[in-house]
């Protein structure tokens, strides 16, 4: 787990602006601090996939297009959930009594460490997998709901497992946590899946999304 400064800058909305020494040093300070207070966990399960989308008898059947369309042709899935612990929230909620821009860098610290967390328990399935992966899929992706989160926390055990729980809005506690679905496909290992969500934000429908990568010319 580590957190790229590039991509920490992308997530406060950087679009190539010259930064001051003295702000990388503040972003590099926030990295630092959100990687000590980690206690980075996960869960796996491997379920067979249905012709229907259903995670075999479990009673889950996969909602939405986009999910159906990332697992196209998969016969299994892992089912993932994954956690960088209470300690970044208590971290962050210290610095929001001092400084609110302290807190927003500490914030996006952590949100740039679940997601390297999750690369890294991506790639450790993959090394493991004599099969091509597809890229993991979260819920609220497209057009795959939120509220599928509290089915996958609960097949996933993750309150006893990880300490990871999904409320009644169906969002995960601590915050800075992911739950997704990674393909298992046919195809031979002869190339190495994309990281993340593959990146596709050209053909995703959450065009608000702040994390949205900017297309190249």
């Amino acid at each position: 787990m580590q957190i790229d400064r590039d991509e920490f800058l992308r997530y406060l909305g950087w679009n190539g602006q010259k930064n001051e020494d003295t702000f990388l040093e503040k972003l590099d300070e926030a990295a630092k601090k959100c990687l000590a207070a980690a206690t980075p966990k996960s869960v796996v399960r491997r379920f067979r996939l249905t012709k229907e989308y259903e995670l075999a008898g479990t009673g889950f059947f996969l909602c939405g297009e986009d999910i159906r369309a990332h697992l196209s042709g998969c016969g299994e899935v892992y089912l993932m959930a994954a956690t960088v612990g209470q300690g970044t929230e208590k971290l962050i909620s210290l610095a929001q009594k001092r400084s609110a821009h302290e807190a927003l860098l500490l914030d996006t610290a952590a949100s740039c460490a679940i997601e390297s967390y999750c690369d890294d328990v991506c790639e450790d399935l993959q090394r493991d997998c004599p099969t091509l992966l597809t890229p993991r899929f979260s819920c609220g992706y497209g057009d795959f709901p939120l509220e599928a989160q509290r089915e996958i926390c609960a097949l996933l055990r993750t309150d006893s497992q990880i300490g990871l729980c999904c409320d009644e809005s169906f969002l995960l506690t601590p915050r800075k946590s992911v739950t997704a679905l990674v393909g298992i496909t046919a195809l031979p290992r002869t190339q190495t899946s994309p990281r993340g969500c593959g990146s596709k934000c050209s053909s995703c429908k959450h065009g608000g999304c702040a994390f949205r990568k900017r297309e190249q010319s």
